[in-house]
């Protein structure tokens, strides 16, 4: 039995899922080999033929969705392959199980339910009953229960890094890692809320791995030469005092790369701080969201005030720490006035980099809620796929020239924040229309904030001089080839 699955833009090195990683270890223990490849229906049917694959799994994010849907039925028409989607977007819209050539969905947490799939598959035994996901068989869907969450991570097999490694060796210089799940807090914008619900007495949801069982995963990582940075991508991963007390300490006597992590506010301490700077930590990503109190804490829930923002962000620069602010414009029932209190606040906490995005507001998160009794959507729904994080917004904004200037402001919010003295200008640029000037500004200072702000400079210099000369060795072989 033989699983493949797809990655958008695997060669960028940036979409690795740790839920493939945990999954393709569960596998490996009981035998079975998985691979990943780029999603990209020639370099799958190529594979497919190749290798004989027996089953596809997507792990779908609500954005690549319908990307995902649209490859599978190509794919399907090709080859009789299983497919089965799992990850947030079936886990929050199990309906995508009547898609066309959808055979499967996994709702929830994936490691067992997969491989109990796999093994019935291989067998030839009924899928109808294997719980968390829901089958599609001769047209009728059988709807499965939740099994309960693993409490205990440690009993998981540690994550499979090599699935990326053996398909993507020239680009593994930057290692994804996950030491616990659940998030205790329901920002609006975010799923938590939807998944806690979800697992309603399923179970305790909010688990983290100790201390020893991250660092021999770390120590496995720290083995592959090439590795140079840890991206720990706990929602919070400050939750607990006393364990990154016990994990700075360690790490920095087994381990000693330098790694970024994700903040709260209002759970940053001084000591907590010092104990990551004394690890090794290079990068703080905090969120901030907005500037005003009434968007921040009443529409977004986040329930933090300005001044354990500004305190934190003080904290954070005060050990050397770089900060990347995470913000969030155009929120409904909100305006460009409210956008520049976020400007301002950044301002004040003079981060490395404020990173910016506009709301894209993700069906069944409490924010769309308000989005559709607001009117700022057309029937009441959203096609996601429309847009990007980084052009335009897919609300209906009241006044469109006031649209355009949040859309526009958001392009030029990093350099404001790192330029203030640029404000008078810019005021006058973000009301003319939108253009690729503005975009070119834009995605230039993003890349340059990610390699020389949330990655040391000396590794962000050799990364993008190496990167630059495999992609140009990979599109003067495909200008060759003519693909």
């Amino acid at each position: 039995m033989k699983i493949i699955f797809p990655i958008v833009d695997l060669f960028k090195g940036e979409n690795k899922s740790i839920g493939i990683m945990s999954i393709s270890s569960v596998l490996k223990k009981r035998g079975y080999k998985a691979e990943v490849v780029n999603a990209d229906y020639r370099e799958i049917k190529k594979k497919i033929k190749k290798n004989n694959f027996t089953v596809i799994g997507y792990s779908t994010p609500t954005v690549f969705a319908s990307y995902y849907l649209e490859l599978n039925r190509r794919l399907k028409k090709d080859f009789p392959i299983f497919s089965i989607f799992g990850g947030p977007h079936p886990t929050f819209f199990p309906e995508m199980i009547n898609e066309e050539d959808v055979d499967a969905i996994c709702i929830g947490e994936g490691e067992f339910p997969f491989l109990e799939l796999i093994q019935k598959l291989e067998k030839k035994e009924s899928l109808e009953n294997i719980e968390n996901l829901w089958i599609k068989k001769n047209g009728a869907i059988f709807k499965n229960p939740l099994r309960p969450l693993i409490e205990d991570l440690d009993k998981l097999p540690l994550p499979d890094h090599e699935i990326y490694e053996e398909a993507i060796p020239f680009n593994n210089w930057c290692a994804f890692v996950i030491t616990g799940r659940g998030c205790p807090y329901e920002c609006t914008y975010c799923f938590n809320h939807a998944a806690k619900k979800l697992y309603h007495q399923k179970g305790e949801y909010i688990r983290r791995r100790s201390v020893e069982n991250v660092i021999e995963e770390l120590k496995r990582i720290k083995s592959n030469k090439n590795y140079e940075f840890i991206r720990f991508f706990d929602d919070i991963f400050i939750l607990s005092e006393k364990w990154v007390e016990e994990f700075s300490a360690v790490y920095r006597k087994k381990i000693g790369l330098p790694f970024s992590c994700l903040v709260r506010a209002n759970l940053v301490k001084p000591n907590l701080i010092k104990h990551l700077k004394e690890a090794g930590c290079h990068t703080i990503f905090m969120g901030i969201e907005s500037g005003n109190d009434h968007i921040r804490n009443v529409v977004m829930k986040r329930k933090i005030s300005k001044e354990e923002i500004v305190t934190a962000s003080k904290l954070i620069r005060s050990q050397g720490i770089n900060l990347v602010t995470g913000n969030i414009l155009g929120v409904p029932g909100g305006s460009f006035e409210n956008d520049l209190e976020t400007l301002r606040l950044n301002i004040k906490c003079r981060p490395a980099w404020a990173s910016v995005t506009l709301l894209q507001p993700y069906p069944k998160t409490e924010i769309h809620e308000l989005v559709k009794k607001m009117g700022m959507v057309k029937d009441k729904e959203i096609d996601l796929n429309k847009y990007s994080f980084s052009r335009k917004s897919a609300l209906i904004f009241p006044n469109k020239k006031e649209k355009r200037k949040v859309e526009n402001l958001q392009k030029f919010f990093g350099l404001i924040v790192e330029f203030p003295t640029l404000w008078p200008l810019m005021k006058l640029l973000i009301n003319l229309p939108q253009n690729i000037i503005y975009e070119f500004i834009f995605s230039r200072w993003v890349n340059f904030c990610w390699y020389f702000r949330v990655f040391p400079p000396k590794i962000g210099i050799r990364k993008i001089s190496k990167q630059t000369k495999i992609y140009r060795f990979f599109y003067l072989l495909l200008r060759k080839n003519k693909f």
